[in-house]
């Protein structure tokens, strides 16, 4: 086909990167895909919990990559298996589709704290239910989104007591409708319009509670949805072990020195694309997916 010759390497191994790779090898190019975990799938193996979404559509599409030559480097991380600098060498294209793993903890810290992929990787991958079942009784989730869900849903099948804590209305919670009623079904209890100030820490460090703000809507900011704002005097204290943090999330390029996103998929290094999560921030597989295709397309004509 005439890029027999080329050969593409892919960073992570989420469904922007192998809808990318599923591209690409069909059109005759040499694909590579390098992953730090154990196992395919990115964020849909760490973070998506089974009884939300069954993985055997990510274990075919692996299949059928190996059968058409696709090389998996399992278990490798960049920047401490193998630099980005050998990956620039050695490859004509690299692919970054490392996701938005980085997450938001507005600076607090304290035994019971957590981020919210962190705790999906705990019970999705280290399997660490029985701890947290021992460990705590009462969890707070603080966020609206999808990760707030797959983090309140599973808590909920271990521990007695699990809340969402949101800081708007209903009507601007932007995790999906069915995620909603999934939590309901399942026992999670809803706060809205209500926002987390701070944690109350014991003397060794522990969390035993919160201090929530209640909030009303002022105008719409930049992403549309109308603002929340403090209700002066409106603080209380609300008591809980375990406090998930699921309130936002970035990309991480630090171990590919000079990269930057552009407009384009083509970053500010020559010849290294982003593509999914790292590309568009955090939303679903389906845009990930479309993402990663249209990656592979600008690649395939970069070499014409």
């Amino acid at each position: 086909m005439g890029f027999e010759d080329k050969k593409i390497a892919l960073v992570g191994a989420g469904p922007a990167n192998l809808n990318a790779a599923k591209v690409l090898v069909s059109e005759g190019f040499s694909v590579d895909i390098y992953e730090k975990e154990a196992a395919v799938g990115g964020a849909v193996y760490t973070g998506i919990p089974d009884f939300r979404m069954p993985k055997q559509f990510i274990t075919k599409l692996e299949a059928d990559l190996k059968e058409a030559g696709v090389r998996f480097h399992m278990n490798t991380e960049i920047g401490k298996d193998i630099t980005f600098g050998e990956l620039t060498e050695k490859y004509d294209r690299v692919i970054l589709g490392i996701g938005a793993q980085v997450e938001n903890k507005f600076g607090m810290e304290g035994d019971g704290y957590v981020a919210g992929l962190t705790l999906l990787y705990d019970l999705n991958i280290l399997k660490k239910h029985e701890e947290y079942k021992q460990r705590y009784s009462k969890a707070v989730v603080w966020g609206g989104g999808n990760v707030a869900m797959d983090c309140s849903a599973s808590l909920a099948r271990i521990l007695p007591d699990v809340r969402i804590i949101y800081r708007r209305s209903p009507e601007e919670m932007p995790a999906s409708k069915k995620e909603i009623k999934d939590n309901m079904a399942v026992g999670v209890q809803f706060e809205y319009l209500e926002n987390i100030k701070d944690l109350i820490l014991d003397e060794n460090g522990k969390v035993k509670g919160v201090h929530i703000a209640k909030m009303e809507l002022g105008e719409p900011d930049a992403s549309g949805r109308r603002r929340p704002v403090e209700i002066p005097g409106s603080v209380y204290e609300f008591d809980c072990d375990l406090v998930v943090a699921a309130i936002g999330q970035k990309v991480d390029f630090s171990a590919f020195p000079g990269v930057e996103r552009t407009e384009g998929h083509l970053s500010t290094v020559k010849n290294v694309y982003i593509t999914g999560d790292a590309f568009l921030g955090p939303k679903n597989i389906g845009l990930a997916v479309k993402d990663g295709k249209e990656t592979a397309a600008e690649v395939i004509a970069s070499f014409n």
